[in-house]
């Protein structure tokens, strides 16, 4: 058994596995992750891009995707030690179940897109604000707009309140964004692409670009387990 870690910005999510399976996921605040959730005599492995949460950490041994480790995803054509842990995560899974060449694109707090191609090069991506965060910014450096609900569907037509103009602003941006950025990815590698969808807010935008494939909710959580399972010999 090994317990799995996927540390984001803004969540965090929990899960045991035994046997190459997952079981029932967890998921919390990050900044409620403690050194106390870590279970004692069970290996640990976690996918973190939050330094604070990994130096609460610290006093575990927990196995840390970072550059270095063994995958079999080739970081040579970009800077892999500045890759995000949970990007690294993906590339890993994308790697190892999907028709290459493929691309994530990761709904979190940020919108992140990973291009492998099909010799398992990351050739590189590209990282976006999310929508929850478009939607704080705009409350946070401006005097007078407010925070829209995230659940709250953007108009069919112009906004005529102000919420429902940053409404479409915000979420019909965003797809627009997703699609062009899609599209250019596309554009980068020879033979069809494989377009692959996570993180919390892929729901948002499944039905608008109905070429995705929903990797799943446990998509970051798997590679982080074939990681481990490549550097401990369990393949």
């Amino acid at each position: 058994m090994v317990f799995l870690l996927n540390i984001g910005n803004t969540h965090t999510q929990l899960a045991e596995a035994s046997r190459g399976k997952i079981d029932t996921i967890v998921n919390i605040p990050t900044a409620d992750v403690t050194a106390d959730l870590l279970p004692n005599g069970v290996p640990q492995a976690a996918a973190c891009v939050v330094p604070e949460v990994r130096f609460r950490l610290a006093q575990h041994d927990v196995f840390w995707l970072e550059g270095g480790i063994k995958s079999e995803i080739d970081l040579s054509q970009c800077d892999g030690a500045a890759l995000g842990a949970d990007r690294f995560a993906n590339l890993i899974q994308l790697g190892s179940e999907y028709k290459l060449p493929a691309l994530c694109v990761d709904f979190g707090t940020a919108i992140t897109y990973e291009l492998l191609d099909e010799n398992k090069v990351f050739i590189g991506g590209a990282i976006a604000p999310g929508r929850r965060l478009m939607r704080n910014s705009l409350n946070t450096y401006t005097a007078q707009l407010p925070l829209v609900g995230i659940d709250v569907p953007p108009p069919k037509g112009p906004g005529v309140a102000t919420g429902d103009q940053m409404l479409l602003g915000i979420d019909k941006g965003a797809v627009g964004g997703v699609k062009e950025i899609i599209e250019m990815m596309r554009n980068a590698v020879d033979g069809d692409l494989t377009v692959v969808g996570a993180g919390g807010d892929f729901k948002f935008f499944k039905d608008e670009i109905p070429e995705m494939i929903f990797g799943g909710e446990d998509f970051t959580l798997r590679g982080i387990l074939k990681a481990w399972e490549k550097n401990n010999k369990c393949e």
